[in-house]
C-alpha cells in the first residue's frame, strides 16, 4: 500500500474512525469497525465525516465501508446518502474514492449518485485500497 506520510486520527468510535494525511490531504472515513449500521447510526457517521472535512478543508476523501451491513430500507437509504452528497457538495472536496462493497444495491446505488447527483466533486469506486491511493493522489 502506499505510505501516507504523518497520519493523524481525527476521529475514533464504534462507528467510525477517521485517519488523515495532511501531506496528500486525504481523509480516510474506515466505516467496518462494527457490523450492523442502522439509520440513525449511518447519518450520525456521515456527519461526522462532513463536519471534519469542512473542518479541515480536506480535499480528497476515501470511504472504506466493506465490511458494513446497512439495515435501512434501500429508499431511505438513498436519501440520506443524496442528502450526505448534498452536505459534502457544501465543502471544497474535489475526490471520493470508494471501495466496492460487493453489495448489489449499495453499488447500485453508489452508479446513480455518481451519475446523478454528484455534481461538484469527483466520484469513483475502487476495488482495491492501494488504486484509490494512487487516484486521490493524482492532482
Amino acid at each position: 500500500m502506499l505510505a501516507l506520510v504523518s497520519i493523524m486520527i481525527l476521529f475514533n468510535s464504534p462507528l467510525i474512525r477517521l485517519d488523515y494525511s495532511p501531506a496528500t490531504d486525504i481523509l480516510i472515513a474506515d466505516l467496518s469497525a462494527s457490523y450492523e449500521f442502522y439509520t440513525l447510526e449511518v447519518q450520525e457517521a456521515l456527519s461526522t465525516i462532513a463536519k471534519y472535512i469542512r473542518h479541515y478543508d480536506v480535499k480528497n476523501l476515501l470511504m472504506d465501508s466493506r465490511k458494513r451491513v446497512i439495515q435501512i430500507e434501500t429508499e431511505r437509504y438513498a436519501t440520506i446518502m443524496a442528502e450526505y452528497i448534498r452536505e459534502l457538495e457544501s465543502t471544497r472536496l474535489q475526490k471520493l474514492a470508494r471501495l466496492r462493497t460487493g453489495n448489489t444495491d449499495r453499488e447500485n446505488l453508489a452508479k446513480t449518485m455518481q451519475e446523478q447527483v454528484v455534481t461538484a466533486f469527483q466520484m469513483k469506486t475502487f476495488t482495491d485500497m492501494e488504486q484509490a491511493l494512487t487516484w486521490l493522489q493524482l492532482k
